[in-house]
């Protein structure tokens, strides 16, 4: 019996750059969790789609396969680095911020009992399907100050010129398409509507006390974490605020600021505007 405890299977989600790995990191400093970092390829449910409920059995039976894995073999799928879940993905190489982050299966690291809370994040997928994954799951999502996310996606390493990914949920929400529709001329607006969609979605299917801050996870040592796992209320990790992370761009964030002061979107819920002009005054 495996699956004791189904409601122990958590969601967790949020905008990319937003502290999900480092949550996920966290997470799996408890004796009792297991925190797995975009262990499902984004694409594996697209055949079953328009049926999301049958996207959500998919979904289901991986937790169950996950955790049949984990007590019977010591092992899981996630991407990691080196064996490990880590606190970020990304690390300068050759001059260029990358993502060095592999996918495949690792160990638990730990014993664990057929009750243990198994969160899965992937920030895409599960902000798309989150409608009808919060009638299965209990569902938490990461946020990140506004200017500080879009700072961070942008000095990823890409191709000059490059047409820009499109966003993993637009495969399981068409409405986010639609969203998208002739944005790709206009970068930041692009971006911007991006993060609005994702916000919203929170704001819309999760109770407040769901959508965590990572400036509060930061500040906290983790133990703002205790509302996903209750045992992360004992944390108590050095961990260091990077909204002003030296890697990013200035220019770049004076340019994404300005655009994002102007703009009205789901995500001033939970960051005010003077968290971004504090931001911006701080360069």
């Amino acid at each position: 019996m495996v699956n004791m405890r189904p409601e122990r299977n958590i969601v967790l989600t949020g905008p990319g750059r937003s502290g999900t790995t480092l949550a996920c990191h966290l997470l799996n400093k408890l004796p009792d969790a297991l925190a797995l970092a975009e262990p499902i390829a984004p694409r594996k449910f697209e055949h079953l789609m328009p049926d999301v409920e049958a996207v959500c059995e998919g979904i289901e039976r991986f937790y169950r396969r996950m955790r049949r894995t984990a007590l019977t073999r010591g092992t899981v799928i996630s991407k990691h680095v080196g064996g490990l879940v880590p606190d970020n993905t990304m690390a300068v190489v050759d001059g260029t911020r990358q993502n060095v982050a592999e996918w495949g299966e690792i160990a638990t690291g730990k014993e664990l009992k057929p009750g243990f809370y198994l969160a899965v994040k992937q920030p895409g997928l599960f902000t798309a399907l989150l409608p009808v994954l919060v009638q299965r799951f209990p569902c938490y999502a990461i946020v990140r100050n506004p200017l500080a996310k879009l700072a961070s996606g942008s000095t990823l390493m890409g191709r000059k010129g490059a047409r820009p990914k499109p966003p993993a949920g637009q495969r399981y929400d068409p409405d986010l398409a639609a969203l998208l529709k002739g944005a790709d001329s206009d970068p930041i607006r692009r971006k911007l509507v991006v993060l609005d969609y994702y916000f919203g979605r929170y704001a819309e299917y999760l109770p407040p006390e769901h959508v965590v801050r990572y400036e509060d996870i930061v500040r906290s040592g983790g133990k703002a974490l205790g509302v996903v796992v209750p045992s992360a209320e004992l944390l108590d990790e050095p961990l260091e605020l990077r909204n002003l992370n030296p890697l990013y761009d200035r220019d770049e964030m004076l340019r994404i600021g300005e655009r994002l002061l102007a703009s009205e979107g789901a995500y001033w819920l939970y960051y005010p505007r003077e968290s971004v002009e504090a931001l911006l005054s701080a360069l």
